[in-house]
């Protein structure tokens, strides 16, 4: 299991349930690292309630008995508290662990098995589960110039955000919460967006639109009077300029900013899974392809968990998307490993998770 977030840490206890007892949760820093590099105020935008008793498994939950809402006493969980949960699990289902143990490469030894070439020496193992997220892996150069801008996962706390105007590029959840936060300090704000993701015609899934918390945050900003946003904004470009920054649009509008402009504009698409390309084919919007059983077409044995996750038109960015999966690659491993299968859980042959589509097209989460 490479990655000890939410995808790495729930699929390690897919595969205890399923009777895989030799495994290690491999993570290049620690349990949870992409939440503890959040913003300070940021949030999930998933609400977290302890519905568990009655079958209906907390949101953001990565198992079907815990619940971060339980743990923590929040809804809307910060960072630390959610990396604090995911460590609690981790702990519960003693999992082994190994923390700081960066894994560069990715090959097939003689005999078929899979060689992690990590900090700490080469690891060896017959299946290889790819779970290292997205958040850690921002796309820093959307267009030209952004090096000069400062992405949203570089940002430690919106606090440190004194001036008296911003400018944000992004429409969708990271440069909402940019905005909302800034407009929050104070600070005027001008927010570029490509299309309204909260209209009533955007569709209604938040792999697609604005959730509806961002949505609500979203027009107490616009009420403050602090903020204003720019439709139809595709940015082709950022130069710096003696006075600050002007940021150009693909129709020929300009804007201007004494800031280096903010970025909402996500991450790279197949996020972590970009550190082993090779191991991957890839769609030609970039995309990892995966068989039904989320296996890497190209070298078998080799598992995607998490965000990355695609199946057909089917988005799996959540936390309640992609657990659905768990059970069914943890299935397939424990049948490649000989494994006889487990007794059925109590919500069926998927558990109280379920296997729910979740929608089409493609999101930028």
């Amino acid at each position: 299991m490479v990655g000890a977030g939410p995808a790495g840490v729930g699929m390690a206890v897919a595969l205890r349930r399923h009777g895989v007892r030799r495994l290690a949760v491999i993570d290049r820093h620690q349990v949870g690292a992409s939440f503890l590099s959040w913003p300070q105020e940021t949030r999930f935008i998933t609400p977290s309630f302890y519905s568990n008793p009655f079958g209906l498994a907390d949101l953001n939950a990565i198992t079907e008995t815990s619940s971060p809402a339980l743990s923590a006493g929040m809804e809307h969980l910060d960072g630390p508290r959610y990396a604090q949960y995911l460590a609690r699990v981790a702990q519960a289902h003693d999992l082994p662990l190994a923390p700081g143990c960066e894994v560069s490469a990715l090959t097939r030894g003689a005999r078929g098995e899979f060689r992690l070439q990590t900090s700490k020496g080469v690891a060896l193992a017959r299946a290889v589960v790819w779970a290292t997220g997205e958040y850690q892996y921002p796309d820093l150069r959307p267009f030209a110039g952004a090096a000069d801008c400062v992405h949203y996962a570089e940002v430690d706390s919106w606090s440190a955000f004194d001036a008296d105007e911003y400018l944000v590029v992004g429409g969708y959840e990271s440069g909402v919460d940019a905005a909302v936060n800034l407009v929050a300090g104070g600070a005027r704000v001008q927010l570029l967006a490509r299309k309204s993701t909260w209209d009533p015609a955007s569709p209604h899934d938040p792999s697609l639109s604005l959730s509806p918390y961002s949505r609500q945050r979203l027009y107490q900003a616009l009420d403050s009077g602090r903020l204003e946003i720019a439709f139809g904004v595709n940015v082709v470009e950022a130069r710096r300029r003696d006075a600050g920054f002007t940021v150009r649009a693909e129709d020929g509008r300009t804007f201007t900013t004494a800031q280096p402009p903010i970025l909402g504009t996500g991450f790279l698409r197949g996020g972590g899974a970009q550190v082993i390309r090779d191991a991957f084919d890839w769609t030609p919007d970039g995309r990892p392809i995966l068989t039904e059983h989320d296996e890497s077409t190209l070298m078998p044995g080799l598992f995607l968990a998490g965000p990355q996750v695609r199946q057909e038109q089917r988005i799996y960015c959540f936390i309640y998307k992609f657990r659905q999966r768990f059970d069914g690659v943890a299935r397939t491993i424990a049948q490649h490993l000989g494994l006889p299968p487990p007794e059925p859980a109590a919500g069926g042959a998927w558990g109280p998770f379920g296997n729910a589509d979740c929608c089409d097209e493609a999101c930028e989460c």
